[in-house]
């Protein structure tokens, strides 16, 4: 049995983190959760925050970082689309996999996505701005959107003022994270250094950091908070489920947690978990708050 320094990180297995984040994300209805906050929010905290000024015959140029298998972010772009007809999408993604389904989205959804051009680049964020350097390319985004995405970074500032410095004059940055207040986000203070390694720098960034980054540097942003409760009995469940682990390893970013680490440091996320979890009758539910970060230029 490995302790917290010899376990692998769950990024270092693009399936293994595909499988336990999809079982996660459908368990906490994210795809809901940003559906409602877009049609009863997007409205008001962001569409007025977006100053743009481009013609009639010119598109909306967006960015998505780590846009993973697309529904997140395409209710975005279907809110976008309301005032902008045409938009300019690059898609910036690393895994093959979740490109493949956002593609593959794109392709069931081609009338409520009508006016979007795709420009899809399987890259790291790194990756993306050597080549953009390489190219000689200074082109700039109306609206840049990083969901759920910024969690890996050695140094987290220096890729926020990238993405800053990409904006055009009035165009805006929309960040989301696990909020600050999370289950997650507790997960990570409690057991400080799990799930980091030298070629994925797992950092624990919440909605927190973002905000004190910004204030850091003087630029005015708007946070928002979203409810976002996740159903996690199957943690708890008296006989070991395949479903249960993959949790357990989601939240923990390891890899087969439960199989790999010790006894010790198992008994005591175990417990430090069911402490955490709000428990409702037999069932036991996971703050899964999101934090967005609005920042205009």
């Amino acid at each position: 049995m490995a302790d917290g320094g010899q376990l692998r990180n769950i990024y270092e297995d693009n399936e293994h983190y595909n499988k336990a984040f999809l079982l996660y994300d459908k368990l906490g209805d994210r795809i809901g959760t940003m559906d409602r906050w877009c049609k009863a929010g997007f409205a008001t905290d962001i569409m007025p925050k977006l100053k743009v000024k481009i013609s009639e015959e010119q598109p909306l140029r967006t960015l998505g970082v780590g846009s993973g298998s697309g529904e997140l972010e395409s209710h975005i772009l279907k809110q976008l689309l309301q005032k902008f007809p045409r938009i300019d999408n690059h898609v910036v993604e690393p895994s093959a996999e979740l490109s493949g389904k956002y593609k593959e989205y794109v392709s069931a959804n081609t009338a409520d996505l009508k006016g979007i051009d795709y420009h899809w680049e399987q890259l790291l964020l790194e990756e993306y701005q050597q080549k953009r350097e390489k190219d000689g390319d200074t082109s700039k985004f109306h609206f840049i959107s990083a969901v759920h995405s910024l969690y890996y970074f050695n140094d987290l500032g220096k890729w926020l003022d990238y993405l800053y410095g990409l904006l055009d004059e009035g165009g805006l940055l929309v960040v989301m994270l696990t909020s600050d207040n999370s289950s997650m986000a507790r997960t990570w203070k409690a057991f400080p250094g799990l799930g980091h390694s030298d070629k994925f720098p797992f950092s624990g960034a919440t909605s927190a950091h973002i905000s004190s980054h910004f204030d850091k540097r003087g630029i005015p942003y708007q946070d928002i908070n979203l409810d976002v409760p996740y159903d996690m009995t199957k943690v708890f469940a008296t006989e070991p489920s395949e479903e249960g682990d993959l949790l357990v390893d989601f939240v923990t970013h390891i890899i087969n947690f439960r199989q790999n680490a010790s006894a010790e440091l198992n008994a005591k996320m175990m417990a430090f978990l069911r402490s955490d979890f709000k428990q409702d009758g037999d069932r036991f539910f996971y703050n899964g708050d999101w934090g967005v970060t609005v920042v205009p230029k």
